[in-house]
C-alpha cells in the first residue's frame, strides 16, 4: 500500500461514520521470488511463506505461528490451496546485493482448511469486520521530531501502513490541518499523553486510536506504541529493531493482537455458549432479514435462531465463540445494532395496611328475587380474590436496538 492509496482511503473515511472495516482477501497473499530453475520449488516457497502470512492474519497472534506448529501448516499448505498464479515481475528482485528477475505467486487457500488448522489448534479466528484505528506517528531525527499526517507524509507511516496491511489492520492517518495543529503537537503525541490525544481523535471517529513514536539516534532506532481502546483502556508496547520496516512490523503485529483478544475467539466446541438476544426497532420483513443476516456475520457467532417476536421486538438465540463480551464488542464496531438497557419491569403498588391484614374478599353481583327464595343447601360460598400477576417475557442476557441501517 502506498502513501497515495491511504490518503485516498483516509479521505473515504473521513466523510462516513465510524463502521467496522471489511477487510478482503484474508485469506489470500501475494509472495515475490527470484525465479529458481523448478517451478515447483518455487511454488512450494511460496505456499509456505503464503499459509504464514494468513495464518497470523487470520489469527491476529503472530507469536503463535512459529516453531512446530508453522511447520505442521506449512507441511499442509499444498493441499489447502484452492488457486494459484504465477505472473513475470517487471521490475528486478534485490537478492544478496543483486538484481535478479523475479516472479509473483498469488495464492489462495480454502478458509475452511484455515479456520479448522486454528480451530484445532485452540487459536482464534478472526473475521473479516475489523476496527478502523486512527494512527498519530511522530519520528524524531538528531532531536527534531515530526509529526505525519495526509498532510505531512513520512517514511514511518508509510511503513507503517504496510504492515498493517499485511495484518489485517485498517489503518488510517489523521490530516494534519489546522484544526489538528490547534488540537494536539507533536509533545503531545511523543509524550503519549492520553488526554489530548482522544480529544483531538474524536473528529474522525475511528473505532480505535493508535500512538506510534520512533527515534533515531545515530542510526540506532528505538520506538514506543500507545493503543487507546473505546472502552477507555490503553496498552503500551516497546518496539526495537534494526530497520524501520522491523519497528512498524512489530507496531502492526501488537495492534493485531489486542483487537484479535478483544474481538475473535477459539471456534470449538467447548468454546462454545448460547445467549439470548432481544432486538427492538424491527418493523418488517425486511428489517428482521437484515438484523439475522448481520447477526449472522459476526465473526465469534456460530448460528442464530428466532424464539420469539411481539409488536416491534424479536428474541433471538445465538450461539457464540468465546464470552458475551465478545460479541457485544464485535456488534459495537457497526451502525446496525445499538445497545439498549433493558426495559422497566412492572412492580405491583405496595399494598396498605388494611389490604394486609384484611383477606381480600370477590364481590358478587346482587342476586336475583328467585336467587334470594331459593333454598339454601346449608353450605356458605366464598370467593376469595385471587391477585393477577401478569407472566413477564423471557428475559434476555442482552438488548439492542435495531437503527434501520440496510
Amino acid at each position: 500500500m502506498n502513501f497515495r492509496i491511504l490518503i485516498v482511503l483516509f479521505s473515504v473515511f473521513f466523510v462516513s461514520f465510524a463502521n467496522a472495516v471489511p477487510i478482503k482477501h484474508l485469506y489470500r497473499a501475494e509472495i515475490k521470488l527470484p525465479v529458481t530453475d523448478s517451478e515447483a520449488q518455487m511454488l512450494n516457497e511460496a505456499f509456505a511463506q503464503a499459509v504464514e502470512q494468513v495464518l497470523v492474519r487470520v489469527s491476529g497472534d503472530k507469536a503463535a505461528i512459529t516453531g512446530d506448529l508453522l511447520k505442521q501448516a506449512q507441511s499442509e499448505a499444498p493441499t489447502w490451496v484452492a488457486q494459484h498464479s504465477v505472473v513475470a515481475l517487471s521490475q528486478l528482485l534485490p537478492v544478496d546485493g543483486q538484481l535478479v528477475a523475479g516472479k509473483q505467486v498469488t495464492v489462495v487457500f480454502y478458509a475452511e482448511s484455515i479456520d479448522r488448522f486454528l480451530s484445532q489448534h485452540n487459536l482464534p479466528v478472526w473475521g473479516e469486520d475489523r476496527p478502523s484505528v486512527l494512527v498519530w506517528a511522530v519520528s524524531e531525527d538528531r532531536g527534531v521530531r515530526q509529526l505525519s499526517g495526509a498532510n505531512a507524509p513520512s517514511d514511518l507511516l508509510n511503513n507503517l501502513a504496510t504492515s498493517a496491511a499485511m495484518y489485517g489492520v485498517p489503518i488510517y492517518a489523521p490530516l494534519i490541518d489546522s484544526v489538528d495543529k490547534s488540537a494536539i503537537s507533536s509533545a503531545d503525541v511523543w509524550g503519549f499523553f492520553e488526554g489530548s490525544i482522544s480529544k483531538a481523535s474524536k473528529r474522525y471517529q475511528t473505532d480505535a486510536v493508535a500512538a506510534i513514536r520512533v527515534a533515531d539516534y545515530a542510526g540506532s532506532l528505538s520506538g514506543s506504541l500507545l493503543v487507546l481502546l473505546s472502552d477507555g483502556s490503553s496498552q503500551r508496547f516497546t518496539l526495537s529493531g534494526d530497520s524501520l520496516s522491523a519497528l512498524t512490523d512489530q507496531a502492526s503485529a501488537a495492534m493485531a493482537k489486542v483487537f484479535s483478544t478483544r474481538y475473535a475467539a477459539v471456534r470449538n466446541n467447548q468454546a462454545e455458549s448460547r445467549m439470548t438476544v432481544q432486538v427492538s426497532g424491527i418493523n418488517s420483513y425486511s428489517a428482521l432479514n437484515t438484523v439475522q443476516t448481520y447477526l449472522e456475520r459476526v465473526g465469534v457467532v456460530r448460528d442464530v435462531s428466532i424464539v420469539g417476536a411481539k409488536d416491534d421486538v424479536v428474541l433471538f438465540s445465538i450461539a457464540i465463540n468465546g464470552s458475551k463480551q465478545k460479541l457485544i464488542n464485535s456488534i459495537s464496531l457497526n451502525s446496525v445494532l445499538q445497545v439498549t438497557n433493558p426495559p422497566p419491569v412492572a412492580v405491583l403498588p405496595p399494598m396498605s395496611d388494611t389490604e394486609t391484614s384484611t383477606p381480600s374478599v370477590a364481590v358478587l353481583p346482587p342476586m336475583s328475587d328467585a336467587e334470594a327464595s331459593a333454598p339454601s343447601d346449608g353450605e356458605t360460598s366464598a370467593v376469595i380474590a385471587q391477585p393477577v400477576v401478569s407472566t413477564p417475557e423471557p428475559a434476555a442476557d442482552e438488548y439492542f436496538k435495531y437503527n434501520g441501517v440496510q
